[in-house]
């Protein structure tokens, strides 16, 4: 061992070895959650990209007080909360985590972000990686692979964010799984839900957890598809969907229904 390393093994402790980075591709998804599964979010990097990132899009946020506080009241009795958004534009990770960077609903800019997994193996991988945000490998990336690592990946990070709601954390996911097309920018077809966030409530609520879903609607009015970052994107709140009371798991349809819902309530007010 050279001084370096010994340096490194004293500093972390001992048995307590810095875990090398993995390649992060479809078939390497057991080492990728090993690492990315405990968070890599470093709040010295987070805050000041956060505070750049809004003042660059500067997104109008709107949220009821009523919902806020109502938040506020579910984050200190150790609820678990999605914010579930649309997702119209490639800008939207960015402007999403403005959004929950408001001051009214800071707390959540803490949460758990899901983006896709190639984002990892490009200059931008320490943007997302130092913000806690964990790579989805979706199956149109891996076409060829063997339908079978495709759901033992995804299972796999279901259960990571399950992990993390019923802790009473926070998990940020756009529930389209990609960009919206365009008949999904005023309203949001039930069909374009995936069932990842019906997933995750469903295994909150059968380990007996509580766990509550922010629909959030994203809007550019016309500039989703700009190369520049669009000024003055509308970030929407809409009606919080509950699951808190003893009782039976919701079904994943269940959960998309209302998710949808909720969505389409936020798409309307951010367009009015």
């Amino acid at each position: 061992m050279d001084a370096g390393a010994g340096r490194i093994g004293r500093a972390l402790g001992p048995g307590r070895r810095r875990r090398e980075r993995p390649e992060v591709t479809l078939t390497n998804y057991e080492a990728v959650y090993d690492f990315y599964g405990p968070g890599r979010r470093r709040d010295g990097f987070t805050h000041p990209l956060l505070t750049f990132v809004g003042a660059l899009y500067a997104p109008e946020v709107r949220i009821r007080p009523e919902t806020v506080t109502e938040l506020h009241r579910l984050h200190d009795a150790g609820v678990g909360i999605i914010v579930a958004a649309n997702h119209p534009s490639h800008h939207d990770p960015f402007v999403l985590a403005s959004a929950v960077y408001d001051r009214r609903v800071r707390f959540l800019a803490s949460g758990t972000g899901l983006t896709k997994d190639p984002l990892f193996r490009g200059p931008l991988r320490p943007v997302f990686e130092y913000t806690g945000t964990v790579p989805v490998f979706r199956a149109k990336n891996y076409e060829g692979t063997e339908r079978a690592v495709h759901d033992a990946a995804a299972a796999r990070l279901i259960g990571l964010c399950v992990d993390r709601l019923t802790a009473g954390g926070v998990v940020l996911t756009f529930v389209e799984g990609t960009n919206s097309s365009a008949d999904d920018l005023r309203t949001l077809r039930l069909d374009s839900v995936k069932k990842g966030v019906g997933q995750m409530v469903r295994g909150v609520r059968d380990t007996g957890g509580r766990v509550a879903v922010l629909p959030i609607g994203i809007v550019y009015r016309g500039r989703e598809l700009a190369k520049l970052p669009p000024r003055r994107p509308v970030v929407s709140a809409g009606p919080l969907a509950l699951w808190e009371d003893p009782g039976p798991a919701p079904s994943v349809d269940e959960v998309r229904h209302a998710v949808r819902a909720g969505i389409d309530d936020a798409l309307t007010d951010a367009w009015g």
